[in-house]
């Protein structure tokens, strides 16, 4: 009986700890990766934008670590501010904000990005996309997208359009707090056990 009581109190333990993880997990980190081996060489442009309909709830995104072959300062638009590496602080108001930086083909580019949302019934889209003087590069149009739907209740509430391709991927992460709280979980259970093993 004795041990069943702490194993009922271990299992407590396990469930809160992980739906304090879930909860954490709902607003991941996603980590985008972009090769430009494939495309050659020579001068090209990253656009990085942050598009809100109107009427939709306030929302922002937070771009940081943006590096490869940069060519200069960022060209910055609308409603975001910032320089590189980051972060650039993008907001929706006013139809949103747009970043375009100059690159120099031929290796790979990354950057993370991470969201904040009130509650609403309208969505907001952030996208990514290569292109030259004449046309888009790697894709026909944007390389991905990661749509923000507030309406949607639990950790659906971003929907990542960015299939993995030859050219640009995507990662969620959790967030370190997350990964903190998971690693003293699993020493807590470590100790348990050890704590148990050595009374029996």
């Amino acid at each position: 009986m004795f041990r069943f009581k702490h194993f009922l109190s271990w299992l407590t333990l396990a469930a809160a700890l992980t739906g304090a993880c879930g909860q954490a997990a709902a607003t991941p980190i996603y980590h985008v990766d972009i090769d430009t081996a494939t495309l050659g060489s020579g001068p090209a442009f990253l656009e990085l934008y942050f598009l809100g309909l109107d009427g939709a709830p306030a929302a922002a995104a937070i771009v940081s670590g943006l590096t490869g072959a940069l060519d200069g300062a960022a060209s910055l638009t609308g409603t975001v501010a910032g320089t590189v590496p980051g972060p650039f602080v993008f907001g929706n108001a006013g139809g949103g904000g747009d970043l375009v930086q100059a690159i120099q083909l031929g290796g790979k580019f990354s950057f993370d990005v991470t969201f904040t949302m009130l509650p609403g019934d309208i969505g907001t889209t952030f996208g990514w996309a290569l292109f030259d003087t004449t046309h888009y590069l790697g894709a026909d149009g944007d390389l991905g997208n990661l749509f923000l739907q507030p309406f949607v209740p639990g950790g659906g509430q971003i929907l990542v359009a960015a299939p993995s391709t030859r050219v640009s991927s995507v990662t969620a992460i959790p967030e370190p707090s997350t990964a903190a709280l998971m690693l003293v979980a699993m020493l807590a259970m470590v100790a348990w056990r050890g704590r148990e093993a050595r009374r029996f």
